[in-house]
C-alpha cells in the first residue's frame, strides 16, 4: 500500500476509533441514543438490550478503526469497514430524509450534528475509503509487530468499556456537566404535592443522588449517604425518576425525603443509578457513580476545599486521565 493511500486508511481510522472512544465512555448515553433508533425503526422489542448493542456497535467501530490504524489484516478489515461505512450511510440518508427529532450519537454527547451533516460525514468517509483501498488490489502485509500493538490497543478498549460501565464518564459532556450553572439548564422536581422545589438546589452545598431506576438503587447505602451528608453540613436531596402517584419499589423510609422528577433528566444529571451530584449555589461541581460515593473523610474535605478549587481540579485530573489515554492508544498503533 503506498503512502497516500495508507494515510487515508489512517485518517478513517483515526476518525472512528475517536468516535467509538467517545461512545464506549458513556455506555448509558450511547444506549440512550440506541433506544432511539430502535423506537425509530419500530424495533421496540429490543429496547431491552439497547445498551448491550450500543457497546457493541461502539466497540466494532473502535476496532476497525485501530485495525485501519495499525494496518493489520488489511484485506478483511477493508471489507469490513467497507460494509459498515455503507450501513452507516444508508442509516444516515434515512434519517436526513425523514428528519426525526432525534440526535444521530455519532462522536457520543461530545459533538452533536444534524442530520444533513452527519450523512455528509458519511459522505466523507466514504470516500476516503475509496482513496485507501480502491483500486482494490493486494493491499500487502503490515510487519509483525502491528498485530501485537493492534492487540495491546484492543486489550485497552475492553477495559476502557469496563471502567465505564462501572463508572461515570471519564469526561461529562452532557447538559450538567461539571461547572454548568442550574440557572442555565434548570433541574426539575417536584413534591408529593407537584409544587415544584427547584429552589432547594440552587442555595448552599447540596449532594443529589438521583434515582433514574428507583427499584434498582441500594436503600440502605442511599439512606446512610443521605444521613451522613446531612451531618457533615450538606443538604442532601432525593430524587426519583417516579411520581408520588407510583413512587416504585422504593422504602416508604426514603419516601420521606424524596422528590421527583424526569427519567431522562435524570439519566443527564448523573449516568449512575443512585450517583451523587454535588452542586454549590446552583453550580455543578462534582459527580460520583453509586459504586463510590465520599465517605466520610471525602466529604469533611469538600467541605474545606473551596468549590471553585474541587471543580477545576477535577477536571484537570479526568482531562489528563483521557488525553493520556487517547494518546497511548495513538502511540501504540502508530508508534509501535
Amino acid at each position: 500500500m503506498n503512502g497516500f493511500r495508507r494515510i487515508c486508511a489512517v485518517i478513517l481510522g483515526m476518525v472512528l476509533l475517536i468516535a467509538g472512544i467517545l461512545k464506549i465512555m458513556d455506555p448509558v448515553g450511547s444506549g440512550l441514543v440506541m433506544e432511539e433508533y430502535l423506537k425509530f425503526f419500530h424495533l421496540r422489542f429490543l429496547l431491552g438490550a439497547a445498551k448491550v448493542l450500543a457497546c457493541a456497535m461502539a466497540m466494532l467501530e473502535s476496532l476497525l478503526g485501530a485495525a485501519l490504524m495499525a494496518g493489520v489484516w488489511r484485506k478483511p478489515i477493508a471489507l469490513t469497514s467497507a460494509v459498515v461505512l455503507i450501513f452507516f450511510t444508508i442509516l444516515t440518508a434515512v434519517l436526513y430524509i425523514a428528519k426525526p427529532a432525534m440526535d444521530c450519537g455519532c462522536f457520543g454527547e461530545a459533538v452533536h450534528l444534524n442530520h444533513a451533516q452527519t450523512f455528509l460525514k458519511n459522505l466523507i468517509l466514504d470516500a476516503l475509503w475509496c482513496l485507501a483501498f480502491l483500486p482494490f488490489r493486494n493491499p500487502g502485509a503490515p510487519q509483525r509487530i502491528k498485530y501485537v500493538s493492534f492487540s495491546l490497543a484492543a486489550i485497552s478498549l475492553v477495559m476502557f468499556l469496563l471502567y465505564s460501565s462501572l463508572s461515570i464518564p471519564l469526561r461529562d459532556y452532557t447538559d450538567f456537566k461539571p461547572g454548568i450553572e442550574l440557572e442555565e439548564q434548570p433541574l426539575y422536581f417536584y413534591d408529593a404535592s407537584y409544587d415544584y422545589a427547584d429552589s432547594l438546589a440552587l442555595k448552599g452545598r447540596v449532594m443529589v443522588i438521583s434515582a433514574y431506576d428507583p427499584s434498582g438503587i441500594d436503600e440502605t447505602k442511599t439512606a446512610g449517604f443521605m444521613a451522613l451528608a446531612s451531618e457533615k453540613g450538606f443538604t442532601p436531596l432525593l430524587l426519583l425518576a417516579s411520581s408520588p402517584d407510583d413512587p416504585g419499589l422504593v422504602n416508604p423510609l426514603l419516601l420521606s425525603g424524596c422528590w421527583f422528577s424526569d427519567r431522562k433528566l435524570l439519566l443527564t444529571l448523573n449516568r449512575s443509578n443512585g450517583g451523587v451530584t454535588y452542586l454549590n449555589d446552583g453550580q455543578v461541581i462534582r459527580k460520583w457513580a453509586s459504586r463510590s460515593l465520599p465517605d466520610g473523610e471525602d466529604l469533611d474535605a469538600l467541605m474545606q476545599t473551596a468549590p471553585m478549587d474541587c471543580l477545576l481540579g477535577e477536571q484537570n485530573r479526568t482531562r489528563a486521565v483521557f488525553q493520556g489515554f487517547t494518546l497511548y492508544l495513538f502511540a501504540v498503533l502508530l508508534l509501535l
